[in-house]
């Protein structure tokens, strides 16, 4: 019955599981259902009415696109182009026409609603994104003279040319082309924009006013002597720049390129440096790029004044400045920047009394340079205070250029809230000052907090106080120095103030480091240790390498405070040689303690746990490290031994001995007679022969004379055991079996007194001594008398021939056998990761 109670039990849990984990499977897909049809849902309700910056193979164009229910029209002005399509979900699918072509066409809106993907025709790519309402994309054209044309047409040219082609619309709209119409000439945008980047532009012809008639001329030169002409014309109150013809355009780009060495085109990411115009380029593209690219506008400044210390936070933050000072004075048109490689007079592009914007040509690995000049880097927080005044500039594009980076928006919030924090207190500005505060205050709680925290961790947990006392102060430092460095970083500290504080920190994150590295090393050599992969042998080398292994953390903690402050790999490791002759002078015992201790491991006179006599003093090896040797006292002490002094002292190994030599020393009454002895001796050899703990060679009993009141003979016999204890256990067997042969004899053992007879002594008892005379007797008269030795025939009979543990004794299985600083009590283990030695 119960059985069946149970089997119906399972069954119906087993019912129930599996209706949950079809429940649970329905729901999943439901989930997966619902999502998917929420996000067809969301797709299709974002309308493709709007402005779409679109892109395709070899071009693109601004799209604008109305939807009215499902039918969706729009236009492309730069080609002239027209859409047409219907809506199906988050597809829109329909036909293309320009006057030179048609064809079909299918995009595919993103969930957001911000972008599409597609294509036309069968192969080529067209994708899309949305240009926000709320975002100013518009070119402010200035057309009111022949020079503003020019100026905005540049500017344009500049951002078209670095791939914003949401402005391509707004550039043709500036040009009038000789067959008329606008259409289907952005592709002739590319090769007029790099001819236009050959030339130099004078700034003062920006400044020129517009002309009577209603056409004009702009010369543009080179520094080989070229000229461009540009010609202008007049409609209504604009001025329009007429497109040179294209096949005029690609002939003089062509042998202009057949002419220049240098490559014409943008370096796609990398810093060029050969000209004033190109480094500026490279700066200003690489800082427009975001943070990918800082490296490149790193590469335009000399940094050889900064401080090593900081060079890389610095070098960033400069360029922050530097980009945010050069949108601040206006606009950069590159005509108006020498791109003569051959030049190599600096070029001032902005001058001030805090400091000016100097190009100059820089010798580096890859040749002469040209960068902004370390005065530029040193003086552009001047720079930048100065020019928080200098009123707006009027500007062509839309003013997208301010910087991310978060000192300056922290420092923007300031001064929209407290403009007196912007005031100079020393070497920082007062808002500085007032962070470098909190920051300092903030590390130092939060240390402390953390600190008291594992603290409070390791006492219930109760872990070992020492170790974990050392590295809890580690991680205080390393919190300590990790607030410091990223708080300080932040507040964009200048270079001389700022390698200080970086210092500190990183000083404070390696010293913090060092405890907790120096923790794991030893909870790695504990768990191993625990785990029974070590065995004594291998303790000694695992001990070494722990002492290694701290060694070696120290030298890379070195070397990886000299790599954050930038100091040379050869200086720093010729300063730990040098600190290494400094420290071997000054520490030689300590090297020799260090050296001794491999020397132990090598020659392996001793292993951890070890029994033996040590410089005078009987104990066990606890501990054999890199500095010193430490022994376990039979007082149970600890007794710690230099490893120089401790290998050249005395060391007695009593752990490796095979057996222990029983040397004993016995007295009998003086009256007792030859014969008896004789029996005596020869009983005790038979007996030492036959017990199983005693080697039978040498096992000799030898008389060794008669003194003044008695007869003394030597037991000289080797135990088979290495432990003192089961020694002690053998010989007290031994002696007890020996005692009763000196009763069986017939006579005594002598004692070291005097002795007066006032009554009746009982003596040596004449029975037994008879009878081992007669014994003796028998052996003579049968030539057998075993003197001085026994037979070999009769050696092998008796050999362990004798019970051990005597009879009546429990087996040597069940006895206790009593653990002593001999024997120390290691743990069994499974299997050893050191196999050294004989264990």
């Amino acid at each position: 019955m119960k059985a069946t109670t149970s089997r119906s039990i399972g069954k119906g849990m087993k019912g129930r599981s599996l209706y949950r984990v079809f429940f649970h499977v329905i729901a999943a897909f439901g989930i997966i259902f619902f999502a998917g049809a929420g996000s067809v849902a969301m797709a299709a309700s974002h309308s493709w009415t709007g402005a779409w910056l679109s892109r395709w193979f070899d071009g693109g164009a601004r799209v604008y696109l109305q939807q009215e229910d499902n039918q969706v029209t729009g236009r492309y002005p730069a080609y002239n182009g027209r859409l047409e399509g219907e809506v199906e979900g988050n597809r829109l699918v329909g036909t293309w026409n320009t006057p030179k072509g048609s064809g079909s066409f299918e995009f595919v809106m993103s969930d957001d609603g911000q972008s599409f993907v597609g294509r036309f025709g069968n192969t080529q790519w067209w994708t899309g994104s949305r240009i926000g309402f709320d975002h100013d994309q518009d070119l402010r054209a200035f057309q009111s003279s022949p020079s503003e044309t020019l100026r905005t047409f540049l500017i344009a040219a500049e951002a078209v040319g670095s791939g914003r082609l949401e402005f391509q619309d707004d550039l043709l709209s500036l040009l009038i082309f000789p067959g008329g119409g606008r259409e289907n000439h952005a592709r002739e945008l590319a090769p007029l924009i790099l001819l236009l980047d050959q030339f130099t532009v004078d700034p003062d012809i920006f400044e020129t006013q517009s002309p009577e008639g209603d056409e004009a001329e702009l010369v543009l030169t080179r520094y080989d002597g070229r000229t461009l002409p540009l010609q202008f014309r007049r409609v209504g109150e604009d001025w329009f720049m007429i497109a040179p013809p294209a096949e005029t355009v690609t002939r003089l780009f062509a042998e202009i390129s057949d002419e220049t060495d240098s490559a014409v085109y943008r370096s796609g990411g990398r810093f060029d440096g050969s000209t004033p115009r190109a480094a500026m380029e490279s700066f200003i593209d690489a800082m427009r790029g975001g943070p990918a690219l800082r490296e490149t506008a790193v590469a335009a400044l000399d940094l050889s004044e900064l401080p090593s210390v900081v060079r890389d936070r610095q070098s960033v933050l400069v360029a922050e400045y530097l980009n945010e000072v050069i949108a601040r004075i206006g606009e950069v048109v590159f005509q108006e920047i020498p791109n003569d490689p051959g030049s190599r007079e600096p070029f001032i592009y902005f001058t001030h009394p805090a400091g000016d914007i100097v190009l100059a040509p820089t010798e580096t690995d890859d040749g002469v340079q040209w960068k902004f000049t370390p005065e530029t880097v040193s003086s552009v927080r001047s720079l930048y205070a100065a020019t928080e005044v200098l009123p707006k500039a009027v500007r062509v594009l839309p003013y997208d250029t301010h910087s991310k980076a978060h000192y300056f928006k922290l420092r923007a919030f300031v001064a929209g809230t407290v403009p007196a924090g912007l005031q100079l207190v020393g070497p920082l500005e007062a808002w500085q000052w007032a962070g470098l505060t909190t920051v300092f205050v903030a590390a130092v709680l939060a240390a402390f907090l953390i600190g008291a925290a594992l603290s409070w961790i390791a006492r219930r947990s109760g872990a070992a106080a020492k170790n974990v006392t050392f590295a809890i102060w580690g991680i205080r430092l390393l919190v300590f120095g990790i607030i410091n460095y990223a708080g300080f970083a932040i507040l964009g500290l200048p270079s001389q103030f700022g390698s200080m504080i970086k210092s500190m920190a990183v000083l404070m994150i390696i010293a913090g480091a060092i405890p907790i590295e120096f923790w794991l090393v030893d909870r790695i050599h504990s768990a191993i240790t625990r785990a029974g992969l070590v065995n004594p042998r291998g303790q000694i080398l695992s001990s070494l390498l722990v002492g290694v292994a701290k060694v070696l953390v120290l030298c890379v903690n070195i070397l990886v405070f000299a790599e954050a402050l930038d100091i040379p790999y050869g200086a720093a490791v010729a300063g730990l040689g040098i600190s290494g002759i400094a420290i071997a002078f000054a520490a030689r015992s300590t090297l020799e303690n260090v050296i001794s201790a491999f020397i132990l491991f090598v020659d392996r006179p001793v292993d951890v746990n070890d029994f033996g006599r040590f410089d005078g003093r009987i104990g066990s090896v606890e501990h054999i490290g890199l500095r010193s040797t430490v022994i376990r006292t039979l007082e149970r002490t600890l007794l710690t031994i230099p490893n120089s002094d401790f290998i050249s002292s005395n060391i007695e190994n009593f752990t490796r001995r095979d057996s222990i030599l029983m040397r004993r020393t016995f007295a009998l009454r003086p009256e007792t007679r030859p014969d008896q002895l004789r029996y005596l001796l020869t009983e005790i050899r038979r007996m030492l022969i036959a017990h199983p703990k005693v080697l039978p060679d040498p096992a000799r009993v030898r008389l060794l004379g008669v003194t003044e009141n008695r007869v003394e003979y030597e037991i000289f016999a080797y135990i088979q055991t290495t432990d003192y204890s089961d020694f002690l256990a053998i010989q007290e067997d031994v002696v007890f079996r020996m005692m009763a042969l000196v009763e069986e004899s017939g006579t005594d053992f002598a004692y070291p007194a005097q002795t007066l007879y006032f009554a009746r002594d009982r003596g040596i008892d004449p029975e037994r001594g008879g009878k081992a005379e007669d014994e003796v007797a028998k052996w003579r008269t049968g030539g057998t008398l075993p003197f001085p030795n026994l037979t070999a025939e009769e050696v092998a009979k008796l050999q362990d021939t004798l019970n051990y543990p005597p009879e009546g004794a429990p087996p040597e299985s069940e006895q206790f056998r009593p653990v002593g600083p001999e024997r120390p009590n290691v743990q069994k283990r499974r299997f050893r990761l050191f196999r050294f030695g004989w264990r």
